[in-house]
Order: structure tokens, then C-alpha cells, then sequence
């Protein structure tokens, strides 16, 4: 007794895993990709809070004059990874305010979801001026 090929074909498994894998491949890249960007936005806000408290300790032992000097040394390192982003520093009652405002698409490798890239990030940091 001949069996039917086409029964053969379909009850034949093999193969099955690699056209699973490739079927998943695009869902497992795209979460790769959002966790990359993630990371990015992570990445980006501490390295300007670092830079935001580098450019206060600097501010409150004298090394500028004034706020806008302050600020300009703040904005000049930040705005190597973020172009657009918006820094004021104030002083109020003895204490250094400086905050940025950070574009999410200027930290964003990819961009994958545009609900992040229109999202604005705050950084702030205090410092007490020396006297």
C-alpha cells in the first residue's frame, strides 16, 4: 500500500522551528530596538544631570561670574548629545537652581515608538553657593 504524498507533506514536521523563529524574528527585534532606546533615554538624562551638577559645584565655588555663564558652560556639553535641549540656571536665596529640558527624540537611537520621541524629559539639580 502506497501512502498519499500530500498526507506525507502534511503530517511532516520538519522545518517547523525555523519557520516558527522567523515568524517571531521581527517582534523579538523591535522589542530589542525598544529596549536599546530605552536605555538611551536612561543614559542620556543621567549623563545631563552629571553635567548640571558638574557646572553648579563649578558655579558655587566662583569658577563663573554669573548665571548666563554657568549656563552657557552647561549647555555647550549638553548639547552635544542633545541638540535642542533648553538649560536655565538661577540663583535664588544663596541656592544654584539649574534645570534642562530634553528633547526625547535628541537621546533616542531609533525612534520606535513616536509617543516617546515627542516626550520632553526634566532634569533638576540644587547646589548650595559657597561663600
Amino acid at each position: 500500500m502506497r501512502s498519499n504524498p500530500l498526507k506525507r507533506f502534511r503530517k511532516d514536521e520538519d522545518g517547523v522551528a525555523t519557520v516558527e523563529s522567523l515568524l517571531w524574528m521581527p517582534l523579538f527585534f523591535l522589542l530589542f530596538i525598544l529596549i536599546t532606546d530605552a536605555s538611551f533615554l536612561f543614559y542620556g538624562k543621567a549623563q545631563a544631570l552629571r553635567i548640571i551638577q558638574d557646572g553648579n559645584r563649578a558655579y558655587s565655588v566662583q569658577r563663573f561670574d554669573s548665571d548666563a555663564e554657568a549656563r552657557a558652560y552647561i549647555e555647550t556639553r549638553i548639547w552635544k548629545f542633545a541638540p535642542n535641549a533648553v538649560v536655565e540656571t538661577t540663583v535664588t536665596n544663596g541656592i544654584i537652581q539649574t534645570s534642562a529640558r530634553l528633547k526625547a527624540s535628541d537621546l533616542m537611537a531609533v525612534g520606535t515608538i513616536p509617543t516617546f520621541a515627542a516626550t520632553e524629559i526634566s532634569v533638576v539639580s540644587q547646589q548650595f553657593m559657597e561663600d
